[in-house]
């Protein structure tokens, strides 16, 4: 039943572009949802969600290119604890787990955990990137977004429309909808401020914005 749903409302949104980058990471389509990779300088791979795949074999299909594997992925930031985030956690065997503590409840029921557990605000220093974690609740209790490299990785807290308008997730896919609206809004205001560190704005379930002018502007409270 999810599929189906998921397949109908990709109509509506913008598609994943396979390959795309933004910043220091690049967005690989996993069917109708995708994952977020990216090397330090330092030669770390890191990795944002994990995607539905047990096996990974998608993702690991696309790091040949870059002359790694599986195993050498070294840090993964889990969004939330839906399946198709998390669903191939196993198939990265070396790497640290990182996401907010709120969301390890829904982790463990799902058979998997944290690492290092985070908490609102928190910056981890990677080499020369830093990671700065932001909770947005709704979509699930522990939802994150992540800024980083002048990225800011939404998850699926929020989707571009194919109108060119940021809103979040329609209401059947969120534990709680309003909050999800809301949290999205407070995101958006909490870094208003800091404007200047946001030069892209990366979705889950959709293409992404290399301006984002329409994460400021946020027409589309609700799809």
């Amino acid at each position: 039943m999810i599929l189906p749903l998921l397949l109908l409302f990709a109509c509506k949104v913008t598609g994943i572009e396979d390959g795309a980058r933004f910043g220091p990471l690049t967005q690989l389509k996993l069917s109708y949802t995708s994952v977020f990779v990216g090397e330090t300088d330092g030669g770390a791979l890191v990795l944002f969600d994990a995607g539905p795949q047990e096996d990974g074999a998608k993702v690991a299909k696309a790091l040949e290119p870059m002359g790694f594997t599986l195993e050498d992925v070294e840090h993964l930031f889990i969004t939330h604890g839906h399946e198709d985030h998390i669903g191939g956690l196993a198939a990265y065997p070396n790497a640290t787990r990182w996401g907010l503590g709120l969301e390890a409840p829904l982790l463990e029921e799902a058979g998997q955990g944290l690492d290092m557990p985070l908490e609102d605000g928190d910056v981890t220093v990677l080499d020369e990137w830093t990671v700065e974690v932001l909770s947005v609740p709704g979509h699930t209790p522990g939802n994150a977004a992540y800024l980083v490299g002048g990225v800011l990785v939404t998850g699926d807290s929020a989707m571009l429309f194919r109108d060119g308008a940021v809103g979040p997730p329609p209401e059947k896919y969120s534990d709680d909808p309003a909050q999800a609206a809301v949290s999205l809004i407070n995101l958006r205001d909490r870094l208003l401020p800091r404007a200047d560190e946001v030069q892209a704005v990366v979705f889950s379930h959709s293409g992404g914005l290399d301006d984002p002018t329409a994460f400021w502007e946020l027409a589309a409270i609700s799809p």
